[in-house]
């Protein structure tokens, strides 16, 4: 028994090496004199890696494979985190100074990074690595798309953006994002268990705490987002709401989540029911960032690139 403690307190040691390498490093390479290309680059390499360690961990029940997906996955997290250091400080030195999220490539390798880091609290937290055989897939699929298809130049902000609110609203908007991929992660890997309920994933139990915890924090977060957005159109655009395609679908993602969380409360719906309401509720992240960015212009059409 003696030993079974140590052990775990041993993993915990190491786990918490991670959280402190992955600002320390990060912030170390990022300041370093090299293109922040490179960085978003590696880590999309490592992303590439670290997916392939998660989905072998289906058939792979190995203890040091499992340790050594966590490692991919916090290695990944440090390179995109010293392109985003390196992007800044570039930005800074071209004085066109901004925070790295405010266009398409900027937007989803933060939405990468901070998805993998709320993936790797509830990893610690439930000990649920195979909730990343889908989350980190996802992550690299966001990368991949923006240094594919979006353009990568370091450019000055439209007048509109030049605004402390950048901080705030794009901050807590991509932490809803964030919060909302992991969620679906758990809806999928329920879906799945409940058609094969032999499989080696958690149990669904498990699986739908993961997705009703995801979801309870963010929405809050997500919520502020869209007050701290009409707040910055005001001072921006002279009103609170103009029923632009971005704000009306944002809403959307709002009241769908806001239906998600009250069937669960109110009228105690759990399981399968809750977890399609959580896959169709990606559905609507995902148009209102990806179809409403790229294909309906509107006042927010400055993230089309």
């Amino acid at each position: 028994m003696k030993e079974v403690i140590l052990e775990k307190e041993r993993g915990r040691s190491y786990s918490y090496l991670f959280w402190v390498l992955i600002p320390i490093i990060g912030l170390s390479l990022g300041l370093l004199r090299i293109d922040n290309l490179f960085w978003y680059k590696s880590a999309l390499l490592a992303y590439a890696l670290s997916a392939l360690i998660y989905l072998s961990t289906i058939f792979l029940r190995d203890k040091t494979i499992q340790a050594l997906a966590t490692f991919s996955l916090s290695m990944s997290l440090t390179l995109n985190l010293a392109g985003m250091i390196r992007r800044s400080v570039q930005s800074y030195e071209l004085g066109v100074f901004h925070p790295p999220w405010s266009n398409l490539f900027e937007a989803l390798t933060f939405w990468s990074f901070i998805a993998g880091f709320i993936y790797l609290i509830l990893e610690r937290k439930y000990g649920v690595r195979l909730l990343g055989i889908l989350v980190v897939p996802v992550i690299f699929g966001f990368s991949a798309f923006a240094m594919l298809y979006a353009s990568k130049d370091i450019t000055p902000l439209m007048p509109a953006l030049r605004s402390y609110w950048l901080y705030l609203h794009v901050v807590t908007a991509f932490t809803g994002y964030a919060g909302f991929t992991v969620g679906f992660g758990g809806a999928i890997l329920y879906l799945i268990k409940e058609k094969f309920p032999h499989s080696p994933l958690p149990t669904k139990e498990t699986l739908d705490e993961i997705a009703y915890k995801s979801i309870v924090i963010v929405f809050p977060i997500w919520t502020a987002s869209i007050i701290l957005g009409a707040a910055w159109a005001n001072e921006a655009w002279g009103g609170y709401w103009s029923w632009d395609p971005k704000e009306v679908w944002s809403l959307i993602v709002w009241l769908f989540f806001g239906a998600y969380l009250h069937a669960r409360q109110m009228l105690g719906w759990k399981g399968k029911r809750t977890a399609w309401m959580v896959v169709f509720g990606f559905v609507t992240v995902l148009i209102c960032f990806f179809a409403v960015n790229l294909f309906f212009p509107g006042m927010h059409s400055y993230a089309t690139d």
